[in-house]
C-alpha cells in the first residue's frame, strides 16, 4: 500500500533473550489480514558471537528491506518487537513449534493473525553484475547529520552526459529501491546508464538514519524526501561527467508527488519524470486504498474515515496527538501539504514533464493518471498495459506479492520511453 514512512517501517537493533535457540534461518510467511488478503514478510535471525541473536525483516509490499528487530525469545514463545517510534507500536508475538512459528499481529489496536515457516539456514541473493561499458562510483549526498551514501553510474565514454536523480517512494528505502527481490531503481539506473544517461541514485534518509529520524516530533514531506533530492541536483551539478544543463529528476510514487516541491526547490533541474505519482492528497489515497483493497476490520475502516476527517479539519493543529491521525503520522506532515497540489505545482514549474503510470498498478491508478492528463496537459503522459507499481509485468490483478519473486525487471519499454525523452529535452 502507498503509505507516507510506510505503515510497517521497521527498525532497531535486535536484543534476543535466553540462549542461542533453534530460531536461527531464513523464514517467510504472511500476516492474514481481512478479506482473504496476506501480506508477505521475511525474517532472517542469525547468531552473533556472545551478543546473542541478531535479525532482520523484509515486507516487500511495504517497501521494507532489512529492518532490524528487536526480539524477545523464551521458548517456545518468541517476540518480534519494533521500536524507533513506529506508528502504532507493531509487533508480532508468536510460539515456535518445530519449524513453523505462528501468532497474533498488533498494530495500532489492530490484530491479524501470522505465521512463518523456516525456509533454510540463510537466504542466497545472488548480486547481478554491472552491464559491461558501464562503471559506478560511491558518492556522498548531503552533510552531517544526515549525509547519504550513494550511487553514481557513468555511460561508457568521456561526457559530459545528460543525469538522472532518482526519488524514491514511502518506506525506509535503499537506492536501488529494493523491494523483496526486485531492483526498481537499479533497473532505471542501469537501463539508463546504458542509453548514455548518467544516474545518481542514494539511500532514502528513512534508511540511512531510520532511528534518527524517527526521533523528529514534526517532521514534513521536506524532511523525508524533497531536501535530500535537492542536494543531489546540486551535487549532480558539480560532477564533472555531467551536464549540469541536462540534469532531470525522476520520482517514484511519494516521490513523484513531491516533484512540485523539489522543481520549486532545485530551479536548475531541466525537467521531470513522474512515475506512479500521486494526484490526490496522500489521506485520500490511502482511505481509498484499505477501503477498496480490504486490510481492515470495521472498527479499524471507522478508525481511518474518522483520522482521514481530522486531517482535514480546520481543528487540525501540531498538538493534535499522532494517534488520533493516519498511521499515527503527526500533524505537523499532513499540515505541511494542506493545499499542496502535485499536478499544479509541477505544472508551475514551466519545465518539461513526463508522466508514466503503469495500468495494473493497484496503488497509484489510471484514476491519478487521468487527473495528470487534465490537470498537466503540456506534460507528455504514457500508460502502460499490465504493468504494476514497480513498472513490471503482471498478469491479471496486482496484489503486491509479485514484488517479491525473483528474476524481475523494470520494463525495457518504459527506460526507452525515459531515455528519449530526457534525450529530446
Amino acid at each position: 500500500m502507498f503509505a507516507i514512512g510506510s505503515a510497517f517501517v521497521l527498525a532497531a537493533h535486535i536484543a534476543l533473550v535466553a540462549q542461542p535457540p533453534p530460531v536461527v534461518g531464513y523464514w517467510e510467511g504472511a500476516i492474514h489480514l481481512p478479506a482473504g488478503a496476506n501480506l508477505a514478510i521475511q525474517i532472517t535471525l542469525s547468531q552473533q558471537d556472545d551478543e546473542g541473536l541478531s535479525g532482520c525483516i523484509s515486507i516487500p509490499v511495504q517497501g521494507l528491506r532489512d529492518g532490524r528487530l528487536n526480539v524477545a525469545f523464551d521458548p517456545p514463545a518468541i517476540t518480534f518487537s519494533m521500536t524507533g517510534g513506529i506508528p502504532g507500536n507493531p509487533a508480532f508475538k508468536g510460539n515456535m513449534d518445530g519449524d513453523v512459528i505462528s501468532g497474533d499481529f498488533t498494530q495500532g489496536g489492530h490484530t491479524f493473525a501470522f505465521d512463518l515457516k523456516r525456509i533454510g539456514d540463510t537466504k542466497l541473493v545472488v548480486k547481478a553484475a554491472l552491464p559491461k561499458g558501464l562503471t559506478e562510483r560511491d558518492v556522498t549526498v548531503g552533510t552531517s547529520p544526515w549525509e547519504l551514501p550513494g550511487t553514481l553510474t557513468l555511460p561508457q565514454g568521456n561526457g559530459p552526459f545528460a543525469a538522472a536523480i532518482l526519488v524514491h517512494g514511502s518506506g525506509p528505502n535503499d537506492r536501488d529501491e529494493r523491494i523483496g527481490d526486485s531492483f526498481t531503481f537499479r533497473d532505471v539506473a542501469w537501463g539508463l546508464a546504458q542509453k548514455g544517461i548518467a544516474v545518481l541514485r542514494y539511500d532514502k534518509r528513512t534508511f540511512a538514519h531510520g532511528a534518527k529520524f524517527a526521533e523528529l516530533k514534526n517532521f514534513t514531506l521536506n524532511d523525508e524526501t524533497v531536501d535530500d533530492a535537492v542536494l543531489a541536483v546540486k551535487l549532480a551539478n558539480q560532477i564533472q561527467e555531467i551536464n549540469p544543463k541536462k540534469v532531470f529528476v525522476i520520482g517514484h510514487s511519494l516521490g513523484a508527488y513531491a516533484l512540485g516541491r523539489i522543481a520549486e526547490k532545485a530551479p536548475s533541474a531541466a525537467g521531470f519524470v513522474s512515475m506512479a505519482g500521486p494526484a490526490r492528497p496522500v489521506e485520500d489515497l490511502v482511505q481509498e486504498q484499505l477501503s477498496t483493497r480490504g486490510g481492515l476490520s470495521e472498527d479499524g475502516l471507522k478508525k481511518l474515515n474518522e483520522s482521514v476527517v481530522k486531517v482535514k479539519s480546520k481543528d487540525l493543529t501540531t498538538d493534535t496527538p499522532a494517534g488520533e491521525l493516519p498511521f499515527g503520522i503527526a500533524a505537523s506532515f499532513w499540515l505541511d501539504l494542506r493545499g499542496y497540489d502535485p499536478v499544479d505545482a509541477l505544472k508551475r514549474s514551466k519545465r518539461p514533464a513526463l508522466i508514466l503510470q503503469g495500468e495494473a498498478d493497484v496503488q497509484v491508478t489510471m484514476t491519478d493518471f487521468a487527473m495528470w492528463k487534465k490537470g498537466f496537459p503540456k506534460a507528455e503522459c504514457k500508460s502502460f498495459p499490465k504493468l504494476n507499481h514497480l513498472f513490471m509485468p503482471v498478469e491479471g490483478k496486482s496484489t503486491g506479492d509479485e514484488y517479491a519473486a525473483p528474476g524481475q525487471s523494470v520494463n525495457a519499454g518504459v527506460i526507452e520511453t525515459m531515455a528519449a525523452w530526457i534525450k529530446a529535452n
